[in-house]
């Protein structure tokens, strides 16, 4: 590994640390005998690859709530929920 990659991973894994301690970002760094801007940088990184690496999330799988409206021929008009077994059979229908 280069030097390059393994002062990344040692910041990360003190972002890891940081996280687990529970303590305030100023406390962890006196603590640790970090500089506040060292560790604000690589806090700030830890997030540009968070987003860049595509972690995952959350997608809301609730029905929509939409209604479906049926307009036959004949001019008779129904409105309804969005429930495909509903709709297919008022479409059977005509």
């Amino acid at each position: 590994m280069n030097n390059i990659q393994e002062k990344r991973a040692r910041m990360l894994s003190m972002l890891a640390h940081w996280q687990q301690s529970g303590k305030s970002k100023k406390a962890y760094c006196a603590e640790n005998g970090i500089s506040e801007a060292t560790f604000y940088y690589w806090f700030s990184r830890s997030k540009e690859n968070d987003t860049i690496c595509g972690n995952f999330i959350t997608i809301d799988k609730r029905p929509r709530k939409s209604d479906v409206e049926i307009i036959y021929p004949n001019g008779v008009r129904i409105k309804t929920e969005n429930d495909l077994a509903l709709v297919s059979q008022l479409i059977r229908l005509y």
